[in-house]
């Protein structure tokens, strides 16, 4: 097992964010124990790769909108915050039944992109699949694709926001968490390995408050946060080809911008004490 404790981490206005050179065991238990909010690693995408997808997502690809989940009256309610994506994601399945024809597409749609993404990195790893090399590397456990449900799931969504929409979501923050009827994590957190950024705006907005507990999101009406939760927002600028990794179970917003895009391969990661982070999206 590989480690680069020797690399000294850096902070950025606040100790609460910390950036590396290279991902280290050490940082990562202080995300999990919520000394630290997020993990900045800058550069970490190959720029030759992150080049070929954004080439491909421009001319090619199939964008449709990613809708965010809410809880209102027992039910599953989406919500579109401005974000559009290019695969399938696993949240589309809530309050499905197993084996509906949400699943089965959810799954087919997995294996196809994963064909997709290679191909495009090919003879490079795509990112993520390069940040869960590292993490096999540096974490006791290692880190594998989920399959909550017995199949391979996806790792790798293509998230893309444009300044038409991204202002929708600067006022609505939000929490991720995975429905406990699939899956009890201890924690969630997200992988974002940005490909393209906008000139300004489009900041990642991370509340410096105790992360939720899934019974806790269940209570909320619709997207409504508990006000008191919201009072230290810290701003993380994402940089081209840069790693961030926050837990999604504290809220977080987007910034809106008003040129240029904001494009990202996002996978979340469910963290459970002695197994290895489990990636899905």
């Amino acid at each position: 097992m590989m480690d680069h404790a020797a690399t000294k981490p850096t902070t950025s206005k606040t100790t609460k964010i910390i950036e590396l050179e290279y991902l280290d065991t050490s940082s990562l238990k202080k995300l999990i124990s919520g000394e630290v909010l997020a993990i900045r690693v800058p550069e970490f995408a190959n720029a030759k790769t992150s080049e070929r997808l954004n080439q491909i997502i421009g001319d090619a690809a199939t964008l449709e909108q990613y809708s965010h989940e809410t809880y209102e009256d027992g039910r599953v309610v989406q919500h579109f915050y401005g974000v559009h994506r290019w695969g399938t994601p696993f949240n589309s399945t809530y309050g499905k039944a197993v084996g509906s024809d949400a699943h089965v597409k959810y799954y087919a749609d997995a294996a196809h992109m994963r064909g997709v993404i290679d191909s495009i990195c090919a003879p490079e790893k795509p990112p993520i699949q390069h940040l869960m090399e590292q993490l096999q590397e540096i974490w006791p456990q290692g880190a594998v694709a989920a399959a909550f449900q017995g199949q391979p799931m996806f790792c790798g969504i293509i998230r893309a926001m444009f300044p038409e929409t991204a202002h929708l979501s600067e006022t609505v923050p939000h929490v991720d968490c995975l429905p406990r009827s699939i899956a009890e994590l201890e924690h969630q957190f997200s992988a974002n390995i940005y490909l393209e950024t906008p000139p300004s705006g489009g900041e990642l907005i991370i509340w410096d408050t105790e992360a939720f507990a899934y019974d806790e999101v269940k209570r909320f009406e619709g997207d409504q946060l508990p006000e008191h939760r919201l009072q230290k927002p810290l701003h993380i600028q994402p940089r081209k080809n840069e790693l961030v990794i926050i837990n999604t179970r504290r809220p977080h917003a987007i910034c809106g911008f008003e040129s240029g895009k904001r494009i990202s391969m996002q996978s979340f990661i469910g963290y459970n004490a002695g197994e290895p982070f489990y990636f899905w999206c």
